[in-house]
């Protein structure tokens, strides 16, 4: 289980991590809905997965066209294993190397605490844009795949990801 939003009518974005080895998938949603999952993807390039729903996801979220900068103000907003809506303050503090080894790229790091299942959780901007998906943290410092890097995947998924599979669309 993790956290997750909607980019498009029928398009999740989550982390690899969250729907690797799963059989089957199923979003459910802030207003209390189960949703069937069509298809999934994840990115080779960052911990990143696309979920393609079979039906239209409540609400979505704009994407920024660039990465923060240092020291901008960031937001997260995660349901901890599927439990209450939380969410948490912080700053940019940089961009550095993967310590997981995820990607080649340069991560976000931030400092507005994430809890354990909210992996796939929006970091936004004071605008309520997205600017990363939080996928790690140490307890002082946070990881998010910056914004730039999901456009990466969404604008040319089939160079930065592996081949989509079905779901069955079970609980998950």
């Amino acid at each position: 289980m993790g956290s997750g939003f909607a980019i498009a009518d029928h398009v999740f974005v989550t982390n690899r991590h969250v729907v690797g080895g799963a059989a089957v998938l199923q979003v459910s949603t802030f207003d209390g809905h189960d949703i069937d999952v069509a298809t999934a993807g994840a990115a080779v390039i960052a911990d990143l997965a696309l979920v393609w729903t079979k039906e239209a996801l409540p609400a979505t979220i704009a994407l920024a066209t660039e990465n923060p900068d240092v020291g901008a103000d960031v937001t997260a907003v995660g349901f901890p294993l599927g439990g209450p809506l939380t969410t948490t303050h912080g700053k940019v503090l940089g961009y550095a190397p993967d310590p997981i080894g995820w990607s080649t790229l340069p991560m976000l790091v931030n400092d507005a605490p994430i809890e354990h299942g909210s992996s796939g959780s929006p970091l936004i901007n004071d605008a309520g844009r997205l600017v990363g998906v939080a996928y790690a943290g140490d307890g002082d410092k946070y990881l998010a795949v910056p914004v730039e890097v999901l456009n990466q995947v969404l604008n040319n998924p089939g160079g930065y990801s592996n081949s989509a599979s079905a779901c069955d669309g079970a609980p998950y």
